[in-house]
This record gives C-alpha cells, sequence and structure tokens, in this order.
C-alpha cells in the first residue's frame, strides 16, 4: 500500500471531465489552488490499491468543487 496521494492537475482535469464540464489551463490551475490537499490525501489512503486510492481522491476532490462551486 502506498503512503502518499499527490494531486495533480491531470487529477483535476479528469474529475472536472467526469463531471461532464470544462476546464482550460488556468481554471484547472485555479481549482488546485483552492482545494484542500490534505483533505484528498487523507481521503485517498483510504484505498489499499492505487485504483481505489484514485477512486476515494477523485470522489474528493469532486465533492469539494461541486461544495466550493469552483465550476
Amino acid at each position: 500500500m502506498s503512503y502518499a496521494w499527490e494531486t495533480t492537475e491531470d487529477d483535476i482535469l479528469n474529475v472536472v471531465h467526469d463531471m461532464g464540464k470544462k476546464a482550460d489551463e488556468d481554471k484547472v490551475h485555479d481549482i488546485d489552488n483552492l482545494l484542500d490537499h490534505f483533505a484528498i490525501e487523507d481521503a485517498a489512503l483510504n484505498g489499499d490499491s492505487m485504483e481505489e486510492q484514485t477512486k476515494y481522491a477523485y470522489e474528493e476532490i469532486k465533492k469539494q468543487i461541486t461544495e466550493g462551486n469552483m465550476i
């Protein structure tokens, strides 16, 4: 099991696309600056495999984007 997760701008873009939205590079960078990366890492580390970690991290990213009206 990995003990670290680092959210990339590619992760954010994937989540935005999964939400059916579009964002340019500047918007993704702005979202990245607004996210609580500690909460995302905590969520990711609930998974045992990389696939699970990605799933949990993406769920947390989506939650933060939605609750923060970031897009």
